[in-house]
């Protein structure tokens, strides 16, 4: 690549772009867990030195009242897989269903470069990744005062703006032109808001897809493909007692399957029966 400033030629080689498809990995702690806290977690990072075009970013966890344009910190930037790179230390980088999801679409498709960001909050309800309009089609104020169980030192900066880390942690990838979003989230729903889930969860889908297409000027698909893991048990009566079955109902807009015509395109990775056995 050439440019010619003050009568003068100045040339850019780049080395080593890909290009393939782009996923946003997003959520709460079950997605921010990283690939070091899995059961195999040895093997997956030992092996991912075997997948060069796979790229792996990782978001700092900060929050900004108004929507920014850059990213205010970044624990990992674009780094080639590797496993320095894949084998962060605990909830910091990688997001385990993050590399996993994008280690098995890379091998399903025949070794099509992918690029897998990270951006990640534990504790996290879904208002604060939803914009101000999402909020308000629920009857949510932005500034509502939320209570706060983030998993962070930076959690006294959360409070009571609802929309901060839609500001921060989404926004600034927004003209990044991506193929799909994978979602993680809604655990911590059933302390807030837990009768609007349907609503919040089918409207940041709806906001989010129709600002990435603004923002990249129609090249991020209209109606990209969102996935989302159903909130699993974590208890002998989780199942079927409590808000979490609740929740499960909401993810699925009242449906009780996905995709449907309430909210297309989006699929579920079914997690009930995925509990981890107590007994190792």
């Amino acid at each position: 690549m050439q440019s010619l400033v003050n009568n003068t030629v100045y040339t850019m080689t780049l080395h080593d772009v890909l290009f393939g498809d782009v996923w946003i990995c997003s959520g709460q702690s079950n997605m921010q867990m990283a690939v070091i806290d899995i059961f195999n977690a040895t093997e997956e990072i030992n092996n991912a030195g075997k997948y060069p075009k796979i790229r792996i970013f990782t978001a700092a966890l900060r929050a900004s009242d108004t929507p920014i344009e850059e990213l205010i910190d970044i624990v990992e930037n674009w780094s080639v897989a590797s496993p320095q790179s894949v084998g962060g230390p605990s909830f910091h980088y990688m997001s385990a269903v993050c590399w996993l999801y994008g280690r098995m679409i890379h091998e399903a498709l025949g070794g099509r470069p992918i690029g897998l960001i990270a951006t990640s909050w534990g504790g996290t309800f879904i208002e604060y990744w939803m914009p101000p309009s999402a909020l308000h089609d629920c009857g949510i104020s932005p500034n509502a005062v939320v209570p706060l169980q983030l998993q962070d030192q930076h959690a006294e900066a959360m409070s009571p703006n609802n929309t901060k880390l839609f500001n921060s942690m989404i926004y600034p990838f927004m003209r990044i032109v991506i193929y799909g979003v994978i979602w993680y989230q809604g655990e911590s729903n059933i302390l807030y808001n837990p009768d609007k889930y349907a609503c919040t969860f089918a409207k940041l889908i709806q906001y989010w897809r129709q600002i990435w297409n603004e923002r990249t000027n129609g090249l991020t698909d209209l109606q990209f493909p969102f996935g989302f893991v159903q909130i699993s048990t974590w208890s002998n009566t989780s199942t079927t007692v409590g808000l979490f079955p609740v929740i499960r109902w909401h993810q699925t807009f009242d449906i009780g399957y996905v995709p449907n015509n309430v909210v297309p395109k989006v699929f579920m990775a079914v997690s009930l029966d995925l509990r981890d056995d107590p007994n190792g």
